[in-house]
């Protein structure tokens, strides 16, 4: 056994949590994104509180929009730290503010988190951000080939931000990160097997494996996001069937599934996204500034351009089909508070693995 640095340990166990900032080789994608002209990011002004300036944005980008406003100045969102307690309750206060933003992407938490940790990805490059998520990420032409590569590239970085606060907040409570745990806290010493601290840590649990990645067959916000949620759906927000079906049935599609062939159920009857209300949705988070999981559950009018969309009655499907427990697979049909209760204990057992 070796005894070493816990404080080094530790700094090393936080920098999982940053992002890189490097400069990465040019790609297709980056080629790409190099012809166009680039949203700049603004700033904060000095002494704009993150309320007013995200009243401000709620007023410019409404209803299924929202999510532009995050495209359109991602810096003004930059929350504060004050979200990393290891309280669950306090997480929520960095529900919809920005993790980190480039050029071409920005990473936000989810203002209606249905997980543990959820956070959303979002492009923003114009070309791109209004498209149907399912149309694009099928594409098999060079410019759809290279939006996917990378899409996928950006998302696992954002995975492994969630796994990381993941493993932050629950890694206390696991059984695979005990040993880890304890010589974190320098209460037992590092097995070895490495020059550097962050090879001498136990290798603990594998947080990644609980993070999903994927987009909604049918989004109710018109700017193409991609979803990267902790598979617990331990959260308030989840309030009823759809909000659960969304994001444990085929109606969500897995990033690594793409690109779907074009016979593929989930495929979208019209390409085009959803503002100006083509596709309108009902509900009690029918006004969420996020993706609520909703649809209308009918037929739908013509849309700002007069043309008609197809009711898409497998997705209507999926979100009406019985619940069932993520983690056991338990049937609990329509029976929603009897799954939530449910819920409760499987998340217990869960971050105990």
């Amino acid at each position: 056994m070796t005894t070493i640095d816990t404080g080094s340990l530790r700094a090393v166990d936080n920098d999982a949590t940053n992002t890189d900032n490097q400069q990465r080789p040019k790609d297709a994608f980056s080629q790409l994104m190099a012809s166009k002209g680039k949203p700049k990011p603004k700033q904060r002004a000095r002494g704009a509180s993150f309320r007013a300036i995200a009243d401000a944005g709620f007023r410019k980008f409404q209803s299924r929009e929202a999510l532009g406003m995050y495209i359109d100045n991602p810096g003004a969102y930059m929350g504060s730290k004050t979200y990393s307690s290891s309280d669950p309750k306090t997480a929520l206060s960095a529900a919809g503010q920005v993790i980190y933003y480039s050029d071409n992407f920005v990473a936000i938490h989810d203002k209606f988190p249905k997980a543990s940790v959820h956070c959303l990805l979002l492009p923003r490059d114009p070309r791109f951000y209004q498209q149907h998520p399912v149309f694009l990420l099928s594409r098999r032409d060079d410019i759809g080939k290279a939006f996917l590569h990378a899409i996928r590239a950006e998302a696992e970085k954002l995975r492994a931000i969630v796994a990381a606060e993941l493993r932050r907040r629950f890694g206390k409570f696991s059984a695979a990160d005990a040993l880890r745990e304890a010589v974190l806290r320098g209460e037992a010493d590092a097995p070895g097997g490495g020059d550097s601290p962050s090879q001498q840590l136990p290798a603990g649990r594998d947080w990644s494996k609980d993070v999903v990645v994927g987009v909604h067959a049918r989004p109710s916000m018109s700017h193409l996001h991609v979803h990267v949620f902790s598979r617990d759906m331990h959260s308030e927000k989840v309030r009823h069937r759809k909000h659960y079906n969304s994001f444990t049935t085929p109606f969500l599609v897995p990033l690594d599934e793409f690109p779907l062939a074009a016979d593929d159920p989930r495929q979208p009857h019209d390409t085009r996204m959803f503002g100006s209300g083509a596709y309108p949705g009902t509900g009690e988070d029918a006004g969420d500034a996020n993706d609520s999981g909703e649809d209308s559950g009918g037929e739908m009018d013509a849309d700002s351009r007069g043309a008609v969309s197809r009711p898409p009655h497998h997705h209507l499907n999926y979100l009406q089909s019985d619940m069932r427990c993520w983690r056991c697979g338990k049937n609990f049909g329509n029976r929603f508070q009897e799954l939530k209760r449910h819920l409760d204990v499987e998340f217990e057992a869960w971050k105990r693995e």
